[in-house]
């Protein structure tokens, strides 16, 4: 069977209105605005996207690196989310940044799964 190729992301969001319009939301709201700096969630992307630039938390330190690690815990192993991860994620960020880069993740994380499945690459228009 076809895949959806040779659209864009919106072009295919655009066939379900509703759909779009959510999307658009969703990406004003919590993708490209919020209380995290914007370059932060960036890096989580580039993270999720398969970066082999970033793939490898320990060259970074503080909050990049936290954020990292539990880019990691959210997409591909719940487990490493333990009390030492939430320790540290706790002394480098606030309550409202926590909800904020992990809605972020989450919503980025589905974004390029259904991107891929659509036959489009993690990242783009």
């Amino acid at each position: 069977m076809a895949r959806l190729d040779g659209r864009t992301g919106d072009e295919i969001r655009a066939l379900q209105p509703a759909a779009r319009e959510a999307w658009a939301e969703i990406e004003t709201n919590v993708l490209l605005s919020g209380v995290v700096d914007q370059t932060l969630k960036e890096l989580c992307f580039r993270f999720l996207a398969g970066d082999t630039d970033v793939r490898r938390p320990e060259r970074y330190a503080g909050r990049e690196r936290v954020a990292l690690e539990w880019t990691y815990a959210i997409a591909f192993d719940s487990e490493k989310a333990d009390d030492g991860l939430w320790s540290r994620l706790h002394s480098l960020f606030s309550e409202p940044e926590l909800v904020d880069l992990g809605c972020a993740i989450g919503f980025e994380l589905g974004r390029q799964h259904w991107r891929r499945s659509v036959g489009l690459p993690p990242r783009g228009d």
